[in-house]
């Protein structure tokens, strides 16, 4: 049986601030010091962006690494014959 207030049961959980991401505060906070439009427009993108791969059920770290791999395109195991060998200089 589980002990009702176990400390690690949250650990895994991502960090939320009340309904947004607790990432998107450092756009936010850049938006709050410099206050022109270029910034207005980068928090809602990034908010916009976070929302999206929120919908998709991503966190944010499995999204850049989706994306990461989507702009990599697919990879090709290397041929028997072009397999780089081991070389003892020696």
């Amino acid at each position: 049986m589980e002990a009702p207030n176990a400390p690690w049961r949250d650990t895994m959980r991502p960090v939320r601030f009340y309904m947004i991401d607790a990432r998107l505060l450092i756009p936010m906070t850049l938006w709050l010091f410099v206050p022109a439009w270029w910034t207005t427009a980068a928090v809602v993108l990034t908010a916009a962006a976070f929302r999206v791969a929120e919908a998709r059920g991503y966190r944010l770290g499995a999204a850049f690494r989706a994306v990461r791999a989507w702009t990599a395109g697919r990879r090709h195991a290397l041929h028997a014959r072009r397999v780089r060998r081991f070389v003892e200089f020696g």
